[in-house]
Parts: C-alpha cells; structure tokens; sequence
C-alpha cells in the first residue's frame, strides 16, 4: 500500500495518509484537508512517509 505525507492547511503539521484518498483529518487540529489542494512531501512505503511526516514536524517545531 502506498502513503503520503501531507500538509495540514490549517495547522501546518504533517501527518500520513493513504495515497489514494481524496480527503484526510488532521490528527492535530482536526482540519479537514482536501488532498488536492494540500502540498504532499513524500510518496511511498509507511516507512518513508513516517520519516518525512516526523522530519517535517521537528523542523516546523
């Protein structure tokens, strides 16, 4: 299965999704994020995601 790393549009935290959804919940704010309009930092197996959604946080802090 693959997964993306998106963007939240409201709260800017990162967090993984299924890379074939339309839609996703952010766990920290609770926004709902349109997948098409929201930037996507990586594609690829849960691991890759994993680490691209962490790196992204610590950074943004």
């Amino acid at each position: 299965m693959k997964y993306i790393a998106v963007v939240c549009t409201r709260c800017g935290r990162a967090s993984a999704a299924r890379a074939d959804s339309k839609k996703h919940l952010c766990p920290y704010c609770g926004a709902v994020v349109e997948i098409d309009k929201a930037t996507i930092l990586a594609v690829g197996n849960a691991k890759a995601v994993r680490e691209a959604v962490v790196r992204h946080n610590m950074e943004a802090g």
